[in-house]
């Protein structure tokens, strides 16, 4: 089998590809930073790409994925995540690959143009009979707080905003995308848990700092909801939900071993 990753120089896609087996022909894509360059705007570049390795599944994570960012240039969150999916997807059906997607807890109700962007790319995948792996915030990914956080001299305070976040780990993320490849045409995500509230994670990490509210940024909102409103969670076994919307498509059925558990 052959595996092609796009965004795989990203924090999820270099996990990724450190689980993938080894007996399997990995081909890992990016703008940059990766083995093969792959710009998944340039759809020429992405036809060319496809029909070179001729990929049986195709994990998609490119994309632009910083909220505040896509509210400063909404065209650039436009490009990426809708305009690249499509690109992937159009590509994809024409060597018969199957496509995972990666996306995020923003497009639930999205409130920002980041999030409404993955919400279409979420549509466009399920349209075209692919997965979606629908991540909620991870620690250990680049361009985060908690990157921030760790950058900051012990001498400085420790910014917190007044919002609630869910989180999930790196381990679940990528073990997500994993099964999303073995499982029906639909979207998929993992309980996180409770909300927690940001001033209380930056005291618990750093209880020794003082600490500091700040503002909440331009597309930073308040509270970020497990689901949408007409969403629907349903069991899919060991710790996986097929996330079913109001709006989709008719959902295929789960397999017996997956509906049971």
């Amino acid at each position: 089998m052959t595996v092609l990753v796009t965004g795989a120089a990203g924090s999820v896609g270099r996990a990724l590809n450190k689980r993938l087996n080894h007996r399997l022909d990995v081909i890992a894509t990016d703008i940059a930073g990766a083995t093969v360059g792959l710009d998944v705007t340039d759809r020429f570049q992405v036809a060319r790409t496809f029909d070179k390795y001729q990929p049986d599944l195709i994990y998609h994570l490119a994309g632009a994925k910083h909220a505040p960012a896509a509210e400063l240039d909404p065209d650039h969150a436009v490009r990426i995540n809708i305009t690249g999916t499509a690109n992937v997807l159009r590509y994809a059906a024409q060597v018969g690959a199957k496509v995972v997607m990666s996306s995020t807890c923003k497009a639930c109700d999205p409130e920002t143009a980041y999030g409404a962007s993955k919400l279409i790319a979420e549509r466009l995948v399920l349209n075209a009979g692919g997965t979606v792996a629908r991540y909620y915030n991870i620690p250990e990914s680049d361009g985060n707080v908690f990157r921030l956080w760790e950058s900051l001299p012990v001498t400085e305070p420790i910014p917190w905003t007044d919002c609630w976040r869910y989180f999930i780990s790196m381990e679940r993320a990528v073990a997500l995308t994993l099964v999303c490849a073995d499982l029906p045409a639909g979207r998929y995500t993992v309980d996180p848990g409770l909300p927690q509230h940001m001033r209380t994670v930056a005291e618990t990490m750093y209880p020794d700092r003082n600490h500091v509210q700040v503002p909440r940024r331009r597309g930073d909102r308040d509270q970020e909801p497990l689901k949408a409103a007409c969403e629907e969670l349903w069991p899919a076994g060991d710790g996986v939900y097929r996330v079913v919307g109001a709006y989709d498509p008719q959902p295929a059925a789960l397999p017996d071993r997956v509906a049971a558990a």
